[in-house]
């Protein structure tokens, strides 16, 4: 009996032994890391974030015109997600930004392109003019801005600024595909209005 008692006793001893670093581990604070400390962006990442917002301002400008001004739901739908995308965008710089020390995002930058002309010259048109116009904005404003993440995306130190322009880049081509389409769907219906 005497054997038992003991033997039962050690491989108490034995479990609790096993058992105790494994508990003291669960039950240990976790060890803290030192907050990342902030990183400044360099002169040529915040000319790309100041560009990028100034691009995302003028391209949810001019597409809030379009959803006030086209009847074409196929336009004012592009216009709808360029409006909620660019805004996305412009928030996830406006993160960046503050989050680096002595970085400047320039939310309120002037717009690539002369917004004030490009608005002012989409407010006089009507109709299916004022679609072809806006969708050829969108073309080249998209080309010029995609060119501008596909550098920033390959190049950036900052693997936080590589990644908003990694994950805009199949966002902004899904816009310029888009407003590509239009353009060759509204080329096409006026061939055949013309022709007919």
């Amino acid at each position: 009996m005497r054997n038992v008692v003991f033997a039962s006793m050690r491989m108490a001893v034995l479990m609790w032994l096993v058992a105790a670093p494994v508990a003291g581990a669960a039950t240990k604070a976790p060890a803290r890391q030192a907050p990342a400390r902030p990183v400044k962006l360099d002169a040529r990442e915040q000319a790309f974030v100041a560009q990028a917002t100034a691009d995302d301002a003028m391209q949810i400008a001019l597409a809030q015109l379009a959803m006030a001004k086209s009847g074409n739901p196929k336009l004012r739908a592009l216009a709808s997600r360029i409006v909620s995308d660019h805004a996305a965008l412009n928030l996830q710089f406006a993160r960046l930004a503050a989050a680096t020390h002595g970085s400047k995002g320039n939310a309120h930058g002037v717009p690539p392109g002369n917004i004030s002309a490009m608005k002012a010259h989409l407010q006089t048109l009507q109709g299916e003019a004022f679609d072809q116009a806006f969708a050829g904005m969108m073309v080249n404003e998209h080309r010029k801005i995609i060119a501008a993440y596909e550098v920033a995306a390959k190049t950036s130190a900052d693997d936080r600024l590589r990644t908003i322009a990694a994950r805009g880049l199949p966002v902004l081509q899904s816009h310029l595909d888009e407003a590509q389409a239009l353009l060759k769907s509204n080329n096409a219906a006026e061939k055949q209005v013309a022709g007919g």
